[in-house]
């Protein structure tokens, strides 16, 4: 009974390092699309909001990507990136949309990144 309760705590427990193996596996603009649902979702977003999320999100993705295949991947670059997004997304949200995203950001840097593990 114990071994049996443990491997499905262990199987359980594996589920985000596959998701994580996924994700790197999809396109820029399945990234892209899967930001702008999630944004879409916890701040209401209008479709004109939208569209300028999806823009900003595949641009960032592609960056991304762009980055990672390169030899010198640099960490310092990928997080400048990322403040580079937010910068423009600020600039698309209303101040209260803005509150909401600054707020899921400090939970999400609480969490340690909400289900990363560590890296291979």
């Amino acid at each position: 009974m114990k071994k049996g309760i443990i491997a499905i705590m262990l199987a359980f427990a594996s589920i985000p390092a596959f998701a994580q193996r996924d994700n790197a596996k999809m396109t820029a603009e399945a990234r892209a699309e899967n930001q702008t649902k999630s944004l879409t979702e916890s701040l209401k977003l209008t479709e004109e909001q939208q569209k300028q999320v999806y823009a900003l999100s595949l641009t960032r993705a592609q960056k991304m990507d762009e980055m990672r295949n390169s030899q010198d991947a640099d960490r310092s670059k990928m997080r400048d990136s990322m403040e580079a997004f937010n910068t423009e997304l600020q600039k698309v949200l209303t101040p209260e949309q803005q509150e909401k995203y600054k707020a899921a950001m400090e939970e999400h840097r609480k969490n340690g990144g909400m289900g990363r593990g560590p890296r291979n």
